[in-house]
C-alpha cells in the first residue's frame, strides 16, 4: 500500500478506495491551485455574452421557453436556475454565468488533484492540477457564459465518487446518484455520457443499495424535469422543440446517414481538440516510462468506461469545432493520466533538472499563448475582437 494512504477491506469484497492522507503541503497546493484558477479565469473573463448559446441562456434567465430557444433545447434547466440565483446578487446575466463557470473550474481542479493523488501520488497530483490550470480550452470556458465548465466539474465529481464506490464505498451510491441526476439538469447529455460509469461502479454493490441509488437518481431527475416541462408549456411543446432542433442540426451528420469520412473528420477534430485542451503537455505519454506509471488494470478499465461513451458519440453522431467544450467532459481523466505520465518523466534521471524546469516552463508558455492569441473561436483574442465589434 502506498505511503501516507489508508485502505481497508470488507470481507472478501473489493478493497475500500485508497484515500491518501492530505498533508499540509498538499492542502497548500490545493489552495494555491484553486486560487490560481479563480484569478486567471476572473482576470480574463468575458464582459459580454460571447456565444449565441450564451445569449439564449441569458434570455432563458428572464423567461424560460425552449420553444423559442430561451434557451435552446434541451433547455439546461438547472443551469438557467443557477444563473438566475447568482444574477439576483450581481444583476448582470453574463457575469452571473461567468461566475458559475469560474466556481465550476475551481471545483474541477480540486477534484482532479484529489483523484490524481489517490491514484498516482503527490507528484502526479501537482502536475494534474497544473495541467488543468494551464489548459487553454478549460481556461477559455472558465471565462465565458457556457455550460461546459459546469459539466466538467460534474464529470470530475462523478469520477471521484464512482471510483470510491467501485472500490467498495457503497455508502456513496446515493450521493453519486444525486450528482448524476443534478448534472443531467445542467446538461441532459450527462446522463448518457456519465450514466454508464455510474452503472459500472454498481456492479459489485448489494442489490438493495443498487435499487436505492437508482431510486435516488429517479427522484433527483424528476425534481427538476417536472418543473421544466411545466415551464416549457407541456410535454408536446418541449419535445416538439427538441425534435425540431435534432432534425435541423445533429441528425444530418450521424454515422447512419452520412459518409464514413464525416466520422473520420470528427475523430481528427477530437485529436486537434486534445491538443487545444492540453497544449504543450499533449506529448507527455511519449516521455514516460510505462513501467514506472502504475499499470493497475482496474484504473484503465474505469477510465475507459468514463471516456468511451462520450468519445463514441462525438465521433459517430455529432461534433463541431465550435463545440470543442464538449470534450471538457473527459478533461478530468485526461489531466489525471497526463499528470501521472508527466510525473513519471520528471522523476526519470536521464534529463538534467534544469532542462526539465525549462521544458515545463516552455509548455506553460505555449499553453498561455494558445489561450491568448490562437486565431480561433476559443481564445482571448477572439473574445476581445468580438467585444470590440459589438
Amino acid at each position: 500500500m502506498p505511503e501516507n494512504a489508508t485502505e481497508s477491506t470488507t470481507g472478501t469484497g473489493p478493497p475500500l478506495a485508497t484515500v491518501r492522507i492530505v498533508s499540509s503541503r498538499q492542502k497548500l497546493e490545493i489552495f494555491l491551485l484553486a486560487g490560481a484558477v479563480a484569478v486567471s479565469r476572473f482576470a480574463f473573463r468575458s464582459h459580454d455574452l460571447y456565444d449565441l448559446d450564451s445569449v439564449n441562456f441569458a434570455l432563458g434567465m428572464e423567461r424560460f421557453d425552449p420553444r423559442v430557444h430561451q434557451p435552446h433545447p434541451p433547455g439546461y434547466f438547472l443551469y438557467v436556475c443557477l444563473g438566475r440565483l447568482i444574477n439576483y446578487l450581481v444583476h448582470d446575466a453574463n457575469l452571473a454565468l461567468v461566475i458559475l463557470s469560474i466556481l465550476a473550474s475551481i471545483a474541477t481542479v480540486i477534484l482532479v488533484y484529489r483523484l490524481a493523488l489517490d491514484w498516482f501520488g503527490p507528484r502526479a497530483a501537482t502536475f494534474a492540477g497544473l495541467l488543468f490550470l494551464f489548459s487553454p480550452l478549460a481556461w477559455f470556458h472558465g471565462t465565458v457564459a457556457l455550460t461546459y465548465s459546469v459539466e466538467a466539474a460534474a464529470s470530475a465529481l462523478m469520477g471521484v465518487l464512482c471510483w470510491r464506490i467501485d472500490r467498495g464505498r457503497t455508502g456513496l451510491i446515493v450521493p453519486a446518484a444525486i450528482v448524476l441526476g443534478t448534472s443531467a439538469g445542467v446538461r441532459p447529455s450527462s446522463i448518457l455520457f456519465l450514466g454508464p460509469l455510474f452503472l459500472f461502479s454498481l456492479r459489485k454493490a448489494p442489490i438493495k443499495k443498487i435499487l436505492l441509488g437508482i431510486a435516488a437518481l429517479g427522484v433527483t431527475a424528476t425534481a427538476w424535469f417536472v418543473p421544466m416541462i411545466w415551464a416549457s408549456g407541456g410535454f408536446d411543446a418541449y419535445f416538439g422543440a427538441l425534435a425540431s432542433l435534432w432534425r435541423m442540426v445533429p441528425s444530418k451528420g450521424t454515422v447512419f446517414n452520412s459518409s464514413p469520412m464525416t466520422s473520420v473528420a470528427r475523430a481528427l477534430t477530437i485529436v486537434f481538440i486534445y491538443f487545444l485542451c492540453f497544449g504543450g503537455a499533449f506529448l507527455a505519454p511519449l516521455g514516460a516510462q510505462c513501467s514506472v506509471v502504475p499499470t493497475d488494470k482496474s484504473k484503465k478499465i474505469f477510465t475507459a468506461v468514463w471516456v468511451v461513451p462520450a468519445l463514441c458519440f462525438f465521433t459517430l453522431i455529432f461534433l463541431k469545432m465550435v463545440n470543442s467544450g464538449y470534450l471538457l467532459l473527459v478533461a478530468a481523466p485526461g489531466c489525471v493520466w497526463l499528470g501521472a505520465w508527466t510525473a513519471d518523466w520528471y522523476e526519470q534521471g536521464s534529463w538534467p533538472r534544469a532542462l526539465k524546469y525549462c521544458t515545463i516552463g516552455a509548455c506553460a508558455v505555449v499553453n498561455v499563448l494558445i489561450f491568448i492569441a490562437f486565431p480561433a473561436y476559443f481564445s482571448v483574442r477572439s473574445v476581445r475582437q468580438f467585444e470590440t465589434e459589438l
